[in-house]
């Protein structure tokens, strides 16, 4: 999943101060924190969830969008969000601790190690609606593969719809956190032959060194009868591999357009239809990340594509 230090474009345009410069660095925080705070409560949330240039969107696509809303438990994480970034000795302690931790573990293993930056993709509601899940009908999905499940968190919104969660993970350490969630950990190529009815990829395939080899691989282990992949990916597509020296994938999805909507209609046509997958629900969520001194939270658009395999 994408590091908590990263965030969107109307971010990176506040996130500089016009306050004085401050000597120490934890004043330096408060202050930006207070302005980038101010910035954050201007936002209309509602756009989170709207397509900025649906016209760029091919009519077959558009047709399927489904419009999303922000829901109590969004708004309770937003909530908890900035509770936490505002308790200054514990961003003290995550600051200090992180800093200290990636001197022998990667950064997102350091903040899963002490419970920072954990992130939101979806409601546990939201995540029913994709499926088509109603609470008076009993579900045929029994069970769940989250790729990549990091710290357990996003996993967690989406396990009590199933009976058995299975989850992968590079990190040793989130995949001891996993289990101790319950969550069967499998090995990052290795899913025995096991057939899934849900499989999740959030925030992943840009992440990862083959994305495309794990889409043959989420393919071939998807319930052919009633089976889901739940796929989520920030745009503009920008890969980004953390455990690679050089940060570069082995395998590379060749997108050519710039905008949001139209790197929609690459991938349907370009990456996914290819692979064997069609598309039976879109959507757009903001990628949520709890904050730190600076700033409550942070925030990514997120497009949601639930495919079918043909």
């Amino acid at each position: 999943m994408t590091t908590n230090k990263e965030c969107c474009s109307y971010c990176q345009q506040s996130s500089s101060s016009s306050y004085l410069p401050a000597r120490s660095y934890w004043t330096r925080a408060v202050l930006s924190k207070i302005e980038n705070d101010r910035d954050l409560e201007t936002i209309d949330r509602r756009i989170w969830y709207q397509l900025i240039r649906s016209d760029l969107l091919r009519e077959e696509y558009r047709k399927l969008f489904h419009e999303l809303h922000e829901d109590e438990e969004t708004t309770a994480f937003l909530q908890q969000s900035q509770e936490k970034s505002d308790n200054i000795p514990i961003q003290i302690f995550h600051s200090l601790a992180s800093t200290l931790l990636t001197v022998f573990i990667a950064r997102t293993s350091a903040n899963g190690l002490i419970g920072r930056g954990r992130m939101f993709v979806f409601s546990t509601a939201q995540f029913k609606i994709l499926l088509d899940l109603n609470d008076a009908q009993q579900s045929t999905l029994t069970s769940l593969l989250d790729i990549g499940a990091g710290d357990g968190s996003v996993t967690q919104r989406m396990a009590s719809v199933f009976d058995k969660v299975y989850t992968t993970e590079m990190s040793s350490i989130m995949q001891w956190r996993l289990s101790n969630f319950g969550y069967t950990v499998l090995g990052i190529d290795d899913w025995c032959d096991l057939k899934f009815d849900v499989i999740t990829c959030l925030n992943v395939l840009d992440r990862c060194e083959k994305p495309l080899s794990l889409l043959k691989k989420i393919r071939e282990h998807l319930n052919p009868d009633h089976g889901r992949l739940i796929l989520t990916l920030v745009l503009p597509f920008k890969p980004y591999v953390e455990y690679n020296h050089d940060h570069n994938p082995n395998e590379s999805i060749h997108i050519k357009t710039r905008l949001p909507e139209e790197q929609i209609n690459e991938f349907i046509l370009n990456v996914f239809q290819p692979l064997g997958f069609h598309l039976k629900k879109l959507s757009r969520l903001p990628y949520l990340c709890e904050g730190d001194m600076e700033r409550s939270y942070y925030f990514l658009s997120d497009y949601v594509f639930v495919l079918e395999i043909y």
